[in-house]
């Protein structure tokens, strides 16, 4: 245990210059020389492991599995109250249960396409396409990543970014950009 977590140690000191970092929505994407890994710290230095990075997407598993049922609960039933309301003629209830479902749908399907996967090896990166931010729909800027899995079918990743309205949103696309463009990934 000692020796890989100083072999790990002595990879992330070595692979420091390489690894190119910048912010997602609520996490970190590292570009290493050989992979892509997602992390919640900026620090990637334990997630060099690859049993580390095995558990935490054993954890994610388990953490969709029991929100994933909630939020199509909660989706479902905003829909119900929205159909309620407008029958009974309470529109302002009505619209606003409907753009909960709304934000509630987009969410979900947001997290229901993309890939738990939180390490991508570069020869398995089949493209990289960048999404401009819709604003008026409340759809963030992100990168859509098709990769192959380890069974040999298709996989995609969803980089999402914060909101480029904002001048700390609009520095972490452009950084994301550049690191992308000069690790010829877009």
């Amino acid at each position: 245990m000692r020796l890989t977590v100083f072999m790990n140690l002595f990879l992330y000191k070595t692979f420091q210059m390489n690894i190119k970092t910048f912010r997602m929505l609520t996490a970190y994407c590292h570009v290493l020389p050989d992979r892509i890994i997602f992390t919640p710290q900026y620090e990637i230095g334990p997630f060099m492991d690859e049993n580390v990075l095995m558990d935490m997407q054993k954890r994610s598993f388990k953490v969709r599995s029991i929100l994933y049922p909630i939020f199509i609960f909660a989706t479902l039933c905003s829909f119900y109250y929205t159909a309620d309301c407008l029958l009974n003629r309470e529109y302002l209830n009505g619209l606003f249960f409907l753009g909960l479902g709304i934000v509630l749908l987009r969410i979900l399907l947001l997290y229901l396409f993309s890939n738990p996967t939180l390490s991508i090896k570069r020869d398995q990166i089949i493209s990289i396409k960048p999404q401009k931010e819709i604003a008026w729909l409340g759809i963030w800027p992100m990168f859509i990543i098709r990769f192959t899995k380890e069974n040999g079918k298709p996989g995609r990743k969803i980089i999402a970014m914060k909101y480029t309205m904002s001048d700390e949103g609009k520095q972490h696309y452009d950084m994301a950009l550049l690191i992308l463009q000069t690790e010829g990934l877009l």
